[in-house]
C-alpha cells in the first residue's frame, strides 16, 4: 500500500561539483575542495551542507591564483555572504587540517588567512 521513501543524508560534497563548475574552477581546485569537504565531515561543524560547501569554495579559491569574489560565490551557491563568512569562521581553527597539503602549505594558509575578527 504505502511506500516509504528513504531520504539519505545530504552532504556538502553533494553540491560541490555543480558550484565549482558554475564558478569555472580548475580540476585541481575542485579536487582540493572535495578533499576539504571530506575532512570537514570528521569535525563537529554545525552548519548546513550548502553553507559548508560555499565556505570551502571560498577558502580554496583564496589559496588559488584564480581567486573568486565572495559575492560571486554567494550568487552561485545562493548562500548569503554573511553566512559564508560565519561558516568560514567556524572552519578557521581547522584550516591546516582541512586544506590538502598538496594544494597549500600551512604557511600559505596562514599568509592567506589571518585570524578572523570575531564580533561578540
Amino acid at each position: 500500500m504505502g511506500h516509504s521513501v528513504e531520504m539519505g543524508t545530504i552532504h556538502a560534497g553533494d553540491y560541490l561539483r555543480r558550484f565549482c563548475s558554475n564558478l569555472g574552477m580548475s580540476n585541481q581546485e575542485v579536487k582540493a575542495a572535495q578533499e576539504a569537504v571530506q575532512k570537514t565531515e570528521e569535525l563537529d561543524i554545525r552548519r548546513s551542507p550548502i553553507s559548508l560547501a560555499a565556505a570551502i569554495i571560498y577558502i580554496i579559491t583564496q589559496l588559488s591564483t584564480d581567486k573568486k569574489a565572495l559575492k560571486d560565490i554567494s550568487v552561485v551557491t545562493q548562500v548569503a555572504e554573511g553566512t559564508i563568512k560565519n561558516s568560514y569562521k567556524d572552519l578557521y581553527p581547522n584550516l591546516s587540517r582541512i586544506v590538502p597539503i598538496w594544494f597549500a602549505s600551512e604557511e600559505d594558509i596562514k599568509k592567506s588567512f589571518p585570524a578572523p575578527i570575531l564580533k561578540g
